[in-house]
């Protein structure tokens, strides 16, 4: 109900402030910007929420036209990973829909909702507060824009790191259908439709919806059956309207619900067995597979859990109501939106079928003290509102551009967990930031551009959580916290447009991640029998359970060009990331106590992430009229991160015997040890050919190739579990006639084996798709 008032009241405020002041119609803005929408070589991006040309934006992008989707032909976000160079777009394992994004060196591959992750997504105006759920299907999204570097000057709240913006196709106004459907490896099936109609003359309105199932990508070899299916449903409406000349609301729901197999782990991690076993895993093991670390022997993308030990289900309802204004002083927006999710996990992390009958699993020996399992069950549920208004305009006849505005963010967190049937944990947390921001262009010519921006941060978190044994017998007394942060962050940009074609820039920008609380923590430090405490009466006082504010300046500079026409667009940026209080989730094990597992989040002082990125385009065609259609672009980025000061409590870390915490007075030394998922190099080539063969038909093909050099995939104290370098090939061809298509298209058409999540402290890993193939056709009336 406070929601829904806040929302009504806010709406009302926007609509009031434009009412108040006449309207002036824009119409040589929207010349300008529909002169250039019309040229073929110009794509309009919003980075500094001013639509304009990326190639006359001072920030290094990527931006996927419709036409780029097309080609590419992504299933969820997860498919346009390799797309910009330094971007890491992978999955977790412990919830549904799960991201693991990182961009320049910086993001979150953990689950917990207490923790926000440095990437924002961004889905038509609406931030998503965690990543679960974040994996977003890519159906009907007509433009996808990725911003490296600090966006919190412009964008939402955390955006340390950068930001995945993706824009849905607006309803057209039009009476139209759009129909697709699709089969492919592992019995997967689609089907997805839109319908537009007008509503007179003023607006129009899209329902949307499809439907997804797959058979699991994964072998239980213990069962016999395949693991990880998933069916996924989503509907969605959306509605544009002219309210007025000078007024135009846009409002947006949708439905999401998915359920399936979870996302099951391998018993197995070679960086663990060898710790273990004192270097020869072999003797230890007689099955011990040396390609995937696992004692029973388990090959890449096989398990051995229990049966119907894995399974998840998530819903998600989200509403959003934009409104912009056109006043004498610029664009008046208002952004409101509330999102409502409720996710259950059932999920075997000892990743072995033992307590069952017939199993002959060695056991997890990580876990020997519950007798070698860590069954989970999760319910939690997430509601975020957010609202945004900000006022844009331009003065003193265009020497100045400006944007001022609010931001509010709210969220509440509920989590039950039930650990091995025994014991409960219940958990929760109230989140509420308000943030004001501005940013000022100074145009002193018609070639120089002059910014700065600022924003202001207030963020308080109340937690608290408790622990039962048995349903009835108090584990933890209740635990409550909280904490309040308080933080200015600045932008700095200077741009020179030296000839139509080339711009220069440098760019200083600051980035904000809040601090809070590890939800799984258990204040295992206070108890005399774990390593972290080591007094015979116990550590009352000990509490690690916040952790701290992350700050990150970037320093950046870059050149944008195009030449030869048009026919070649080369852009290169260098960065220079100084972060402070680093966060970076360590997993301690504590036998007999608790669910045998506590989670800290520590903070290294000093980490430095340095690089460069190159993005090159070719348009043939318009080289040489024989090549129309001949089209080649490649990305390479390169990183060198450093943890220059990684000195941590030791009793924060899994230092100890058997990944046991640290004992007091010991400091954990991570200084110099890789940071997770930043590969040294990347890079992707992708060539595509567009040929009309009829003025009926019309044929694209593109096939691409992505490779990552070897990173650190997860830790075990300070030794880094190392996922070797792989390389990704894709490919598609469709062929378009009167309005119908069929095409087929393939992802890691080369089988390659690897791995997506790592947890050496527990002994699991995860594996990646495999080859997969789909075919569709559809058609549009």
């Amino acid at each position: 109900m406070r929601y829904s008032c806040v929302l009504g009241w806010s709406s009302l405020a926007a609509v009031a402030v434009s009412l108040a002041v006449p309207a002036h119609a824009a119409e040589a803005a929207d010349e300008g910007t529909n002169a250039q929408a019309a040229d073929k070589d110009v794509i309009i991006v919003t980075a500094t929420r001013q639509a304009a040309d990326k190639q006359t934006v001072g920030v290094a992008l990527t931006a996927l036209t419709t036409e780029d989707l097309q080609l590419l032909a992504p299933r969820s976000l997860l498919d346009i990973q390799g797309s910009a160079p330094n971007v890491f777009i992978g999955s977790g394992t412990a919830a549904p829909a799960q991201s693991a994004i990182f961009i320049r060196g910086q993001g979150y591959a953990d689950v917990e909702k207490t923790q926000s992750p440095p990437v924002g997504v961004i889905q038509d105006g609406v931030f998503f507060g965690n990543n679960t759920g974040q994996l977003l299907d890519m159906f009907n999204i007509c433009s996808v824009e990725v911003d490296r570097g600090p966006q919190g000057i412009f964008y939402g709240k955390n955006t340390t790191a950068g930001l995945i913006n993706l824009t849905r196709c607006a309803p057209t106004r039009e009476l139209g259908v759009s129909l697709e459907a699709g089969y492919g490896s592992f019995n997967e099936f689609y089907g997805r439709g839109v319908v537009n109609a007008p509503l007179g003359d003023r607006g129009g309105i899209a329902f949307s919806g499809q439907y997804r199932s797959i058979d699991g990508i994964l072998n239980n070899v213990f069962t016999g059956r395949r693991a990880g299916d998933s069916e996924y449903r989503a509907f969605n409406i959306k509605l544009n309207y002219d309210l007025a000349d000078w007024l135009n609301a846009d409002l947006s729901y949708d439905n999401i619900h998915q359920t399936g197999g979870g996302t099951p782990v391998q018993f197995g991690n070679k960086l663990t067995a060898s710790i273990l076993s004192g270097g020869n895993p072999a003797l230890i093991w007689p099955k011990y597979n040396a390609e995937t670390g696992s004692p029973d022997g388990l090959k890449p993308r096989d398990i051995g859990n229990n049966l119907d030990a894995d399974w998840d289900r998530l819903n998600t309802n989200i509403i959003s109501l934009a409104l912009k204004a056109k006043t004498p002083i610029g664009e008046l927006v208002s952004q409101t939106s509330y999102m409502s999710s409720a996710d259950t996990v059932n999920q075997d992390f000892d990743g072995t079928c033992v307590g069952a009958a017939g199993c002959t699993s060695v056991g997890n020996p990580l876990l020997a003290a519950t007798g070698s399992q860590l069954l989970t069950n999760r319910d939690q549920t997430y509601k975020q509102f957010t609202q945004e208004v900000r006022l844009q305009g331009s003065a003193a006849n265009g020497l100045v551009d400006y944007i001022v505005g609010a931001f509010y963010y709210d969220h509440k967190i509920t989590l039950h967990q039930n650990t091995n049937k025994a014991i409960d944990q219940f958990s929760g947390e109230n989140a509420h930031s308000w943030s004001f921001f501005g940013n000022i262009d100074l145009n002193p010519t018609d070639t120089i551009k002059l910014s700065a921006g600022v924003r202001n941060i207030s963020e308080t978190k109340s937690f608290n959580t408790r622990y039962i044994l048995l349903g009835t017998i108090p584990l933890i007394p209740q635990i409550n916290d909280k904490r309040s942060w308080d933080k200015l962050i600045t932008r700095f940009n200077v741009q020179w447009q030296a000839t139509p074609d080339v711009l220069l820039y440098a760019n200083r920008s600051e980035g904000f991640r809040s601090g809070g609380f590890s939800i799984r923590g258990t204040l295992s430090e206070r108890q005399a029998s774990q390593t972290n405490c080591g007094v015979v009466g116990g550590c009352p006082n000990n509490n690690f359970l916040s952790f701290l504010p992350e700050t990150n300046t970037t320093y950046e500079g870059g050149i944008k060009s195009r030449f030869l026409n048009r026919a070649v667009t080369f852009n290169a940026a260098g960065f220079i990331n100084n972060i402070d209080n680093f966060q970076q989730s360590q997993v301690v094990v504590t036998p007999g106590y608790g669910p045998g597992t506590n989670t800290y989040v520590t903070s290294f002082p000093k980490v430095q992430i340095k690089g460069l990125e190159f993005e090159l385009d070719l348009d043939f065609g318009k080289m040489t009229e024989s090549m129309e259609g001949f089209r080649l672009s490649g990305t390479l980025g390169i990183q060198d991160a450093k943890v220059k000061d990684g000195r941590v409590n030791g009793q924060t870390a899994a230092i100890g015997a058997g990944a046991q915490a640290g004992a007091p007075g010991t400091t954990a030394n991570f200084t110099g040890v890789l940071l997770q998922r930043v590969p040294k190099n990347n890079f992707t080539l992708r060539g595509s050919y567009v040929r009309d063969l009829s003025d009926d038909a019309k044929l694209s093909l593109t096939v691409g190739y992505s490779w990552i050099d070897s990173f650190s995939l997860g830790t075990f104290g300070t030794l880094n579990d190392i996922q070797p370098s792989y390389g990704l090939l894709d490919a598609s061809a469709t062929l378009d006639y009167k309005g119908y298509f069929l095409r087929v298209a393939g992802k890691n058409l080369t089988d390659k084996a690897y791995r997506t999540q790592s947890l050496p402290t527990v002994f699991f890993q995860g594996w990646a798709a495999p080859a997969t193939v789909t075919v569709s056709v559809g058609a549009k009336f």
